[in-house]
């Protein structure tokens, strides 16, 4: 992102803080996220999450001021942005003493095991304001441990999964959403990736039946392991444990390609050339992710960039292995 364009978009977030424009905020963090401006993203998302809470605690202003017990604000974002920055609770937890982190009950077992130094609760249950000296939004503490990409690479905790009951094998794949507007490849496209990778392929998709598993399973000439019995919008520790018990990933943009780089599994996003909120605009590696690549489409059809992602991810196991 050049200056000029910087200017610009700081311009509107500073109008967005004083007019308490909420949406503003959240589309300028996300514009400076994309564009690895990270700092400023930081500041604009904290300021969208804190100006939204009725909470009226004192805003944490880092690790240099004492604070005797600190809240951290509800997500108001997606669940990949979460995953994406949740890792810096447990960096807090270092320089404050008792750290409390409102999330969705079904992350709860997945986060208490990955950071045990910091307390998760339930999102939608009560608490008492009084027990706490101070709050942030969790971009508030990315904007103190992640200020720029060296930051961010160096912060990353992996999650942990459940205990395996087995060795991780194959690969696992999603390649279906239900978000309006989204450019994926092909059914056809993936069946001809995936026709002749060795191993097993496990299903990380959600909603199997609306993704046409059975087609792509049938059109690819070859088993594909379901995994309907993990229902990721509840369950997302069996998710993680799933997604654990494969050696890479091959996936579009969504919880998946999420769940894969917080657990450092070895990944492939395989992106269109619009614009996707979560990733750089132009990048072929994400800071938050050491294990993650990007793949886009660019020029090419999706099948070319599917048959990339699948080499890419394919050597990525191979140097793992060795």
């Amino acid at each position: 992102m050049d200056y000029r364009a910087a200017s610009r978009i700081a311009d509107r977030m500073r109008r967005g803080i004083w007019e308490k424009d909420w949406n503003c905020l959240r589309y300028v963090g996300n514009r400076f996220e994309r564009g690895s401006c990270y700092r400023e993203a930081w500041k604009s998302l904290a300021a969208c999450t804190e100006g939204q809470t009725e909470l009226t605690l004192p805003i944490w202003q880092g690790p240099q001021h004492p604070c005797r017990r600190l809240l951290i604000l509800e997500r108001t974002r997606d669940l990949g942005d979460e995953l994406r920055i949740i890792r810096f609770v447990a960096h807090a937890a270092r320089d404050v003493r008792q750290v409390t982190a409102r999330v969705e009950a079904r992350l709860i077992p997945l986060l208490q095991r990955s950071f045990p130094t910091v307390e998760f609760v339930d999102r939608t249950q009560p608490l008492d304001p009084a027990s706490f000296s101070h709050m942030a939004a969790q971009e508030r503490l990315a904007y103190w441990y992640g200020t720029d990409e060296e930051a961010i690479r160096k912060s990353f905790l992996p999650l942990v999964p459940p205990d395996a009951e087995e060795p991780a094998r194959g690969i696992g794949i999603a390649w279906y959403s239900r978000a309006i507007g989204k450019s994926l490849p092909s059914i056809d496209d993936w069946a001809h990736a995936l026709s002749d990778v060795p191993g097993r392929i496990q299903s990380l998709q959600y909603r199997e039946q609306d993704a046409k598993f059975q087609q792509l399973s049938a059109q690819a000439g070859r088993p594909i392991k379901r995994g309907r019995r993990v229902n990721q919008k509840k369950h997302l520790d069996q998710f993680a444990a799933q997604v654990a018990g494969v050696r890479g990933v091959l996936t579009i943009s969504n919880t998946t390609a999420h769940m894969a780089g917080a657990l450092g599994i070895p990944s492939v996003v395989v992106l269109d050339n619009g614009i996707v909120t979560t990733w750089p605009y132009v990048a072929t590696t994400t800071p938050f992710y050491p294990h993650c690549r990007l793949i886009r489409r660019e020029q090419g059809t999706w099948r070319e960039a599917l048959l990339a992602g699948r080499a890419q991810l394919l050597a990525m196991i191979d140097s793992e292995i060795r």
